[in-house]
């Protein structure tokens, strides 16, 4: 079989360049030129850090491992970044590993080197990726760990046996839980103001209760994502305790808007039909939840009013606390 090298090493798809002992280019692959943005008139007869020059550790790196290649030794410079042509007029960067072969003369004697430019940026990407999901998942359960320590400690602040305590706090983690599978679902870019109004307000029986809910689409990020869910379950829950969801000939209506200028989110919890509902005279985890961590989570502001009808709770979110639209 009579095999055509030369044209052969023209057709790989992988970069190669050729290197006489003085580092100068004998030849290079079409995958070489394209990739380098270069013509073989160019770079033919040129010294290598003369057509593409290097400083430093680079320059160093690659002076050694060219002439060890040179003079017989194989050897690899293992994922180095590049700066290459985009083909728009632009550069992107790649990472290469460059693995330089040496090349004999028909005596045997070491008479140059091949470099072949393996691309490994999909890899590259890949391991840093893996490497920020593993941060971002330690920090998210650290997260996690720390709010479920502090639902027990509030719950059992407040309760008056250990059946109201597995009570609260079972409700609780249940709405942390909601609020959890929710940013699941939507990768933790973001989480519906909608679908938790619904997820939270779905446990009690609208048949029975007027209960509407009125606003654009909004989305929280995933980082006050969970003090948001809390908040309204704690809200949803006094109203089923002492409330609008508890009370026949009342109305729950919860409304949000985004303001024109800043864009900025208002969330107004309405509940109205009430004739006797008077503050809380002891402050509990709910209003915590609400007036603490809300502020220092979403950097909320919270109003609670207490009315002759009823209750508004209004609170405000500024822009940089809401998640963009999904992606089409």
């Amino acid at each position: 079989m009579n095999i055509d090298f030369e044209r052969l090493f023209h057709a790989l798809p992988s970069p190669y360049m050729l290197l006489d002992r003085e580092l100068r280019f004998v030849d290079m692959n079409a995958t070489y030129l394209a990739v380098t943005g270069r013509s073989r008139e160019d770079l033919i007869g040129r010294h290598v850090f003369e057509a593409f020059p290097e400083e430093g550790e680079a320059l160093a790196l690659f002076r050694s491992a060219f002439e060890r290649a040179a003079a017989g030794e194989a050897n690899t410079v293992v994922r180095r970044l590049f700066r290459i042509p985009d083909g728009r007029g632009g550069l992107r960067d790649v990472w290469w590993t460059c693995h330089h072969i040496p090349v004999f003369d028909g005596e045997g004697r070491p008479c140059g080197l091949l470099q072949k430019a393996e691309d490994v940026t999909g890899l590259v990407a890949a391991e840093r990726l893996q490497g920020v999901v593993a941060r971002e998942f330690d920090h998210r359960i650290k997260n996690m760990l720390a709010t479920i320590m502090a639902i027990a400690r509030r719950t059992a602040r407040n309760a008056a046996s250990l059946e109201s305590f597995l009570d609260g706090f079972d409700e609780r983690l249940m709405a942390l839980g909601r609020t959890h599978q929710l940013l699941v679902r939507n990768g933790w870019d973001g989480m519906n103001l909608g679908e938790l109004l619904k997820g939270e307000l779905s446990l009690y029986d609208a048949r029975d209760h007027r209960v509407s809910l009125s606003g654009p689409e909004v989305r929280i990020h995933g980082t006050g994502a969970q003090a948001l869910g809390l908040a309204i379950h704690e809200l949803a829950t006094n109203a089923a305790k002492y409330g609008a969801l508890a009370r026949p000939d009342t109305r729950l209506a919860v409304s949000w808007t985004l303001d024109a200028g800043a864009g900025d989110l208002e969330i107004v919890w309405r509940e109205t039909g009430l004739r006797d509902l008077a503050p809380p005279t002891a402050r509990g985890f709910g209003s915590t939840i609400i007036e603490k961590v809300m502020p220092l989570e979403l950097a909320a502001r919270v109003e609670r009013r207490f009315l002759p009808d009823g209750l508004d709770c209004v609170i405000r979110i500024p822009a940089d606390r809401l998640a963009p639209p999904p992606l089409d």
